[in-house]
């Protein structure tokens, strides 16, 4: 099984791989276009133009986009991050042309009717306050903003209620004409259709695609490390949600030897924190760790939900955690044994589609490499201990953390 790409004329990118076992194939279709590229006045519009390309199109009703795909069991959804919006389906194999032809149809024939823009502003709202109700979706948002005071990762996704008041449907118009471009579009399919098909059915759908437009410009994070914390007082909430997070460079800045080694000390990390806070000590239920390595601007964090009176032990276990990385405390067995985990869980997981599907299209989309999911696995397995401790070094200071806390207000 190899990652094959493919170029169309008119600028789309393709990466594909066929596994012809599969029942299934998985179907993304992403522009490089995400919320740090939203004018902070309109924040939220990435997102807000996201759920317009389902609401009607030149030849299908919203209605009939939905119905279609329900009536041949596909998945269809969409998301939005930090420096990319994607749009996907999951189907049965027998339907992949059906759902190109859906996809096709949403990315360039979207007629954002008025009387959809206006009624989507609920549900965007609403979306918003769902997150806002669930802590652990708001500690997200709100480290970025601890960590990073100027540059747009700052900024939430789903801006704010304000914003999304103020985004007019010239706004969305704006970006969909100077973005959703076909020299701006990756596509990424994985499942039981030969590269063949999929090449066939791409220059159908979208050969002759043409349309002005380019990927945003963009400037690197150049922010350094201090030391900051943040406590948000929220009603209704019973459980304290804690987080602590320090800076990476950006995938563009720091390359392959430094996104892997990033990714094994989140690994690490991740089993002591559930070792130490939950199974030793009991404080926790979900301890965690994450790591967001974009092209412009990273940070690698851990954070866990605990009763409020456990907040400073709880803290003082973090930094006692990211202090032992920073010092280099790791043996080799520890190291290979996380690797090897790590390694299997990857491998694994190509046997859902559509995930795999997901991760090929943030590889070409955000990496500018459409092998990286293959190749990963392997490549996980080659840092090296000295890689590992140079790392944590370099991006882990206690005395100059990003800290928040997520507190009850009673």
């Amino acid at each position: 099984m190899m990652t094959k790409t493919a170029q169309l004329d008119n600028g789309v990118k393709i990466a594909m791989r066929s596994t012809p076992q599969f029942q299934t194939v998985g179907i993304a279709v992403s522009f490089r276009y995400g919320s740090i590229d939203d004018n902070p006045r309109v924040g939220g519009a990435a997102h807000y133009l996201e759920h317009m390309l389902f609401k009607g199109t030149k030849k299908r009703t919203w209605r009939e986009i939905i119905e279609e795909a329900r009536n041949y069991g596909m998945e269809q959804n969409a998301f939005t991050n930090k420096e990319s919006t994607t749009y996907f389906l999951w189907c049965y194999k027998g339907y992949f042309e059906r759902a190109v032809d859906l996809l096709s149809d949403q990315v360039r024939n979207s007629v954002f009717p008025e009387k959809e823009f206006e009624l989507e502003r609920g549900p965007i709202i609403n979306e918003n306050l769902l997150h806002s109700d669930m802590p652990i979706y708001m500690f997200y948002d709100f480290l970025p903003k601890v960590l990073y005071s100027k540059h747009p990762a700052r900024l939430s996704v789903g801006g704010d209620e304000k914003s999304i008041r103020r985004t007019t449907r010239e706004d969305l118009l704006r970006i969909y004409d100077s973005h959703y471009s076909p020299n701006n579009m990756f596509v990424s399919v994985y499942g039981g259709v030969g590269t063949a098909k999929i090449i066939s059915t791409m220059k159908k759908y979208f050969g002759d695609f043409e349309k002005k437009g380019a990927a945003p410009k963009r400037n690197t994070a150049r922010e350094a490390q201090v030391k900051k914390e943040l406590t948000v007082w929220k009603k209704g909430i019973k459980q304290t949600r804690i987080g602590m997070g320090f800076k990476t460079k950006g995938f563009v800045d720091a390359g392959m030897r430094e996104m892997l080694s990033v990714s094994v000390i989140y690994e690490v990390l991740k089993n002591r924190l559930y070792d130490e806070i939950r199974e030793k000590r009991g404080l926790s239920y979900d301890p965690s760790a994450s790591y967001s390595l974009y092209s412009t601007f990273g940070f690698l964090a851990a954070g866990a939900g605990i009763e409020p009176v456990n907040l400073e032990k709880a803290k003082e276990i973090l930094l006692k955690e990211f202090e032992k990385l920073q010092d280099g405390e790791i043996t080799k067995s520890e190291l290979r044994t996380r690797q090897r985990g790590y390694k299997i869980r990857m491998l694994t997981g190509r046997e859902d589609t559509l995930s795999t599907a997901l991760s090929m299209s943030e590889d070409l989309t955000v990496y500018n490499e459409p092998t990286l999911t293959e190749r990963f696995p392997n490549l996980i397995t080659s840092v090296s201990i000295d890689d590992f401790r140079k790392y944590c070094s370099k991006y882990i200071d206690v005395d100059r953390y990003g800290f928040v806390a997520l507190r009850p207000k009673k």
